[in-house]
């Protein structure tokens, strides 16, 4: 039983790296990957920090190393790109123009990632062991290693992992200073809140988190050790509220002086003076009001108005307190969460709806998970009274934690996907140890038999999905293939399938033609399928024939575009649609030389129609959880064009 436990964690962690990376080759090019890598490549080659500043200086430098190493040279250069920090073009360019297998260079960025993955599981075995011992540790472990939502994230090119990282690390070595205060701890603090701080701008719900976790030390009344080199000694009542206090200031000036070495401890983001951010700093503070994107804007245009995060930026800026770079990135990430077209159960909003992340978590999380975790609070209902009062306080900052960053996501507006909940699962993971602590505290061998027995469903559950790990919805929502009934975009189509769609049609296209739509920053002329483009716009970079004719063929469409998040005709086909749709067809009928816009929008339109049309059958495949495949004749496209609509 020793050897079993001394080789588990490594085994599992081993499992967790190989089940991650081993589907890489099946997981297409996600949307914010290529930007993600470029922009840290350019941070390392260049200095400048324009490029994707919103997304975490740090985890995007991580995922760069290997790239440099591999692929030193600079990527095609574009005057105009280069002057507004258009790392989109950046990107395509690099992954797609530039000569470079483009499978190897997302695999160089994803094992980065990956890794960071396998040290946010260490995380969670750490936690759980010292909590519920080396049994408990064993199964937060096992649940971990084995999830689909960690397996899908820890392999992709994002800021996610990296966060939920950033978020565990900051929460053990601010609790431990707030139990110990040392130099070496108040050094750990500050470089972990410093990597949460460079990682994600939601590190923002640290200082709240800190604060509630400090208020429950101080009510607890227990002496303060603390030790500064030879000096010795313990506090005791108010003595200790000083001594915290110049702690915590210690930690905060060694996140101030990380977050400057992290843009090179200079203020401007960019070398040339004359080169802007994508969108300007009057833009984002709010200053101006710029014409918004039918996808973000919202119906109430107080929306805009500048609250805290501009006030505080202004001043920080003014006074050159941290790096522009950062400033810009906070800034620019709240401008664009209060108003974010989203996709859930049907509907589309701006502003988010209060049930969206409670739903996902329920829909996305495996069945064993949840049950697991009504079990294990039932086993902390059970224990004893002193049992539960050590194990609450000891656990204490992972709730306060979790109940803050649930609120904030509850009252958020930017629900576009199910990853944004990342962070609160290594919390779910360590809870779910109370099972193994019931097996040798509470009430004998029940709960490590239930406990055991749920992990191999979760294993289970796990394999059932591989390798698209990104698509796993419970029975609760009908399986991966009827996820998008509720959620699309980053909770299930991402842009990840073509690959599987390459290999589906090699095998079942014939002699067919094949229309695509597709949403993501992947190239289909990478995987040969020789497509017509058809309804996505606004995803494949002018590269098409606007308004192409539809025939007889395979129709392949991605579940975002399917349920036509971000196009013109969204939701359920009305009248109004269908009056604009004729209308636009006799304009362009009786034109000679018909306006681009003109022809777009009736493109978007008869896209609508069509879609209209397919919800009414049953698809004839689905790839990788994510495509939907019709093979339509003549007869159907004329039903679906041209008859009246049912």
């Amino acid at each position: 039983m020793l050897l079993l436990r001394r080789l588990a964690p490594p085994c599992l962690l081993l499992l967790f790296g190989w089940m991650v990376l081993s589907v890489s080759s099946r997981t297409g090019v996600t949307f914010d990957e290529t930007a993600h890598l470029t922009a840290g490549r350019f941070y390392w080659q260049e200095g400048d920090y324009r490029f994707q500043p919103e997304n975490g200086n740090f985890p995007q430098r991580w995922a760069a190393l290997p790239s440099l190493w591999l692929w030193p040279e600079p990527t095609a250069d574009h005057p105009i790109a280069r002057q507004t920090a258009d790392v989109w073009w950046f990107g395509r360019e690099l992954f797609f123009h530039s000569g470079h297998d483009a499978a190897a260079l997302l695999l160089s960025g994803r094992v980065m990632i990956t890794l960071l993955g396998i040290v946010l599981l260490g995380c969670i075995w750490a936690w759980s062991r010292r909590l519920f011992g080396p049994t408990g540790g064993l199964i937060s472990l096992g649940f971990a290693a084995l999830s689909p939502t960690l397996l899908a994230h820890s392999g992709l090119i994002t800021s996610d992992v990296a966060a939920a990282l950033g978020f565990m690390l900051a929460l053990t070595a601010w609790w431990r200073l707030l139990h110990r205060i040392t130099w070496p701890r108040v050094l750990l603090a500050g470089l972990a809140t410093a990597l949460l701080a460079l990682s994600k701008f939601s590190a923002v719900l640290l200082a709240p988190v800190v604060a509630v976790m400090l208020s429950i030390r101080l009510i607890r009344r227990t002496d303060l050790p603390w030790a500064w080199g030879t000096q010795r000694g313990r506090l005791r009542n108010l003595a200790r509220v000083p001594a915290l206090a110049g702690a915590s200031a210690g930690v905060i000036v060694i996140t101030v002086v990380l977050i400057w070495a992290a843009y090179g401890f200079r203020f401007a983001a960019g070398a040339d003076a004359q080169a802007r951010f994508a969108e300007s700093w009057s833009e984002v503070l709010m200053q101006e009001r710029s014409p918004l994107s039918d996808f973000n804007a919202p119906d109430d245009p107080t929306v805009y108005q500048p609250g805290i995060v501009q006030h505080f930026t202004v001043f920080a800026r003014d006074h050159r307190l941290l790096p522009e770079a950062f400033l810009y990135g906070l800034t620019f990430t709240e401008y664009h969460a209060r108003a974010r077209l989203a996709y859930f159960a049907g509907e589309y909003r701006t502003r988010g709806w209060r049930e969206f992340f409670p739903t996902a978590f329920l829909l996305k999380t495996t069945l064993p998970a949840l049950f697991a975790l009504l079990l294990g609070m039932a086993a902390f209902a059970t224990a004893k009274p002193s049992f539960r009062t050590r194990w609450f306080y000891r656990l204490s900052p992972l709730l306060v934690f979790f109940v803050i960053y649930w609120a904030f996501a509850i009252l958020s507006s930017l629900n576009i996907g199910h990853r944004h909940l990342l962070p609160v699962y290594p919390i779910v993971f360590v809870l779910l140890g109370t099972l193994g602590a019931g097996a040798h505290r509470l009430r004998g061998r029940f709960w490590l038999v239930v406990g055991v027995m749920l992990l191999v469903w979760q294993a289970i559950e796990s394999w059932r999905v591989r390798p698209h790990y990104l698509t796993s919805f419970n029975a609760l929502a009908g399986g991966p293939t009827q996820g998008h009934r509720y959620f699309v975009d980053s909770s299930l189509d991402w842009g990840q399938g073509l690959p599987e769609l390459q290999r589906w049609l090699a095998t079942n296209r014939g002699d067919q033609a094949v229309f695509l739509s597709y949403f993501g920053s992947d190239d289909p002329s990478r995987f040969q399928l020789n497509a017509t483009r058809i309804g996505d716009l606004y995803f494949d970079h002018g590269r098409r024939n606007v308004l192409p004719k539809l025939t007889a063929g395979l129709y392949c469409i991605s579940a975002t575009m399917f349920h036509r998040v971000y196009t013109q005709v969204r939701g359920p086909w009305s009248a109004a649609y269908e009056r604009q749709y004729w209308a636009y067809a006799r304009r362009i009928a009786e034109s000679d030389a018909p306006a681009t816009d003109e022809l777009e929008t009736f493109e978007q339109l008869r896209f609508g129609r069509l879609c209209h049309f397919l919800q009414q059958r049953r698809p004839d495949a689905i790839v990788a959880n994510v495509f939907f495949v019709y093979r339509l004749d003549e007869t159907e496209i004329d039903i679906a064009l041209n008859q009246p609509v049912r």
